[in-house]
């Protein structure tokens, strides 16, 4: 498990499922997860669930302290570079602004950087999503680039920005 001063995390399990699944579909939770329309049936995560946690990606629920999930967190390792890693994060919305994503954030760097010997750790939001991108920043993360009008919402293309941070740039 990886703790944070608000939650833990810990690899999602088969019985997490529904409860994730459900606090996790909300249309404003999706809005900027790229599944508004093809969302992953429940079956189909459970039957997927070996590949969910394989050593170059883990998936992970966010417990808080009452010992409710609170969201998910994911990182990967760059196909093509090592000791590069890609980071995601959704978390509920009656979850909201209540430090649960900045804290689960830190708690993944300092073991990304700290037990898996990052180098660096990158992500992609879309820049519309501006709590998200007011999130990262705090967390130490600075724009490296714009990825014009990648992102289909509602019938039109929208700009994801490239963040990215360092281990000499992160402050634990």
């Amino acid at each position: 498990m990886i703790y944070g001063d608000k939650i833990y995390l810990r690899e999602i399990l088969k019985e997490d499922i529904d409860e994730t699944y459900n606090l996790c579909s909300d249309s404003e939770v999706l809005k900027y997860n790229g599944y508004q329309y093809d969302r992953l049936s429940k079956k189909y995560i459970v039957e997927h669930l070996k590949y969910l946690n394989i050593p170059s990606k883990r998936n992970y629920v966010i417990i808080n302290k009452q010992g409710s999930i609170v969201g998910v967190i994911i990182y990967s390792e760059d196909m093509y570079m090592r000791s590069v890693y890609n980071i995601s994060i959704t978390i509920g919305k009656r979850y909201w602004r209540k430090g649960y994503g900045s804290d689960a954030i830190n708690a993944i760097l300092k073991y990304l950087f700290f037990k898996r010997k990052a180098h660096k750790i990158e992500l992609e939001v879309v820049r519309e999503n501006e709590a998200a991108v007011l999130c990262y920043k705090k967390c130490g993360f600075v724009e490296e680039g714009i990825r014009r009008k990648k992102y289909y919402y509602k019938g039109k293309y929208l700009d994801t920005i490239v963040m990215g941070l360092l281990k000499e740039e992160f402050k634990a």
